[in-house]
């Protein structure tokens, strides 16, 4: 299979910086399977994912951004494909998720934004399992931007909505509230109800798709929580 998509160049940027990266890309994997070994966690849903996988159509796996960590953990070395954006955070996150046995795809809203959507959706023409966060790179929390509704139009793949949840957690004061799973916490891996986002949409009705899946990402966020009497902030 080619690679051609799985790195970009990008501008040299100065020493401390490329030196955190590679500090970062060395320690990053490790410190996942730490966090994801010492959680405490059980998957709820998961033959969901299995049975559209199975099906051939491709699976668009959407989660939000903000908690992405145990289910990395959870899906690594299955040769998902994920879309990670162009910049230098981005950068850092297609280093670790590789390492993880993911396939990254570069591409951003910003720049690069066709590349990356047109070999998302090559690789699930394929019958692929894809993985992206409809609110990244930069946020708003909880924002559908236009990439995951095309793609999902384009293909006919399933979109399968996943979540985690643990208690006790770290949350980082950034835009999107990222979760950290502390040691030996209690946690959840939860799939949402696949569901097929029809290809021909009238203009009108764009907003009403991106709110359906806005709503089932949101719903299988606060089931996860529910499921351990947490409540959202």
């Amino acid at each position: 299979m080619s690679t051609s998509h799985t790195t970009s160049a990008q501008p040299k940027a100065p020493l401390r910086q490329r030196a955190l990266l590679t500090l970062a890309t060395a320690l990053g994997p490790s410190l996942i399977r730490l966090l994801g070994a010492l959680c405490r966690y059980r998957v709820v849903g998961i033959e969901k994912i299995e049975q559209a996988e199975k099906e051939g159509k491709g699976v668009i796996i959407a989660l939000w951004h903000g908690r992405m960590l145990l289910p990395v953990y959870h899906l690594r070395n299955r040769g998902i494909t994920a879309l990670v954006s162009l910049h230098m955070d981005g950068e850092l996150i297609a280093r670790i998720v590789q390492r993880l046995g993911y396939l990254p795809r570069r591409g951003s809203p910003k720049e690069g934004g066709r590349e990356g959507f047109m070999t998302m959706l090559k690789d699930l023409k394929e019958g692929r399992t894809v993985a992206i966060f409809p609110d990244g790179p930069t946020g708003p929390r909880h924002t559908v931007r236009d990439g995951v509704l095309h793609l999902a139009r384009l293909s006919g793949a399933p979109v399968v909505p996943i979540s985690f949840s643990a208690n006790p957690t770290w949350k980082a004061k950034s835009w999107d509230a990222f979760a950290v799973m502390k040691p030996f916490s209690k946690g959840i891996f939860l799939v949402g109800e696949p569901f097929i986002v029809p290809r021909k949409i009238a203009q009108e009705d764009i907003e009403r798709e991106r709110n359906r899946i806005r709503d089932a990402l949101i719903a299988v966020e606060e089931k996860a929580d529910a499921m351990l009497n947490l409540t959202q902030k």
